[in-house]
């Protein structure tokens, strides 16, 4: 979903959903398209799990194959938003579990958080520089999809 409009998917088609409504709150949850329009979802990606809702650390089956790369995007009760990326697959970092991504949101006060496109992906740029170390051999790519604040 991008300025309320949805891009991919289908209405009646059910995605974990990651993203921000109206309020600029972030919702997560598995939505239809439109349930996700009627609660006045504006921008969102379709990715998952989700690790938190509404304070509590959601049940996650599987361990998202192991130490990796993560991106995860979260939000405390104040509404400040929280972007955290993980570098892996190097010797300096392997990575991170979805359990480790849960504690680390708990420990900063997500009351909703959700884990986004990790592995080579995970990426993190900062006033245009890219300030993590991306987990391709091949160097960055390009990515269909990013949070941008601003």
């Amino acid at each position: 979903i991008q300025d309320s409009k949805l891009l991919h998917g289908g209405l009646n088609e059910t995605s974990t959903v990651i993203g921000f409504d109206q309020d600029d709150r972030l919702i997560v949850g598995k939505l239809t398209g439109q349930q996700a329009l009627d609660m006045g979802i504006r921008d969102a990606v379709a990715f998952g799990p989700v690790f938190i809702v509404n304070g509590k650390a959601a049940e996650i089956s599987g361990s998202g194959g192991g130490l990796n790369p993560r991106t995860v995007i979260g939000q405390r009760a104040d509404g400040a938003v929280l972007l955290l990326v993980i570098d892996g697959r190097q010797p300096s970092s392997l990575g991170a579990s979805y359990k480790d991504c849960i504690e680390v949101m708990l420990e900063f006060g997500a009351i909703n958080a959700g884990n986004l496109d990790g592995g080579s992906s995970s990426m993190m740029i900062y006033q245009g520089e890219v300030v993590n170390v991306c987990a391709s051999l091949y160097g960055s790519r390009r990515l269909p999809t990013a949070f941008v604040v601003m």
